[in-house]
């Protein structure tokens, strides 16, 4: 059987942003994740090991959320992602959702976000002693390339 924890509109104040004014004044940040299980033959038996604890999910979320300071959505929603299939693991796959209200857009819209999906065996392209900052550094010189490139919006 194939189980899915869904945590829906986790909300956290963060400093992300491709705008200094982002990253200096801060804003509001929801998070949807859905981290689908190892399978398990049942949960008729009622085990907490056979499942995770919604809150230290939740609690785990934000606390890498908070970690660094990102330029893209992507980049925070994939160190999220990351973090969770590192942290906990009876996950074998995970999407990470990521939201703002308030994009620096010159048009009316109620939010912008992303989705980022990996899966437990995306891992194996990563060595395990791969620190935080190491991943921010590279996605950040990515972004960096990509900003002078074209203009992104995030």
């Amino acid at each position: 059987m194939l189980t899915t924890i869904q945590i829906a509109g986790l909300q956290t104040f963060g400093y992300h942003g491709l705008f200094e004014e982002e990253r200096r004044l801060g804003q509001k940040f929801t998070f949807n994740i859905d981290a689908t299980l190892n399978p398990a033959p049942t949960h008729r038996d009622d085990r907490l090991d056979a499942s995770i604890r919604y809150d230290a999910v939740a609690d785990a979320a934000v606390s890498l959320a908070g970690a660094m300071k990102y330029r893209t959505l992507e980049a925070l929603g994939e160190a999220i992602a990351i973090g969770l299939l590192r942290r906990f693991a009876l996950i074998d796959t995970i999407c990470v959702g990521v939201s703002k209200f308030s994009p620096a857009i010159p048009h009316t819209l109620s939010n912008v976000g992303i989705a980022v999906r990996l899966a437990r065996c995306d891992l194996a392209d990563r060595p395990a002693e791969e620190s935080l900052e190491a991943f921010v550094q590279v996605a950040g010189l990515a972004a960096g390339q990509h900003s002078k490139s074209k203009s992104s919006g995030r």
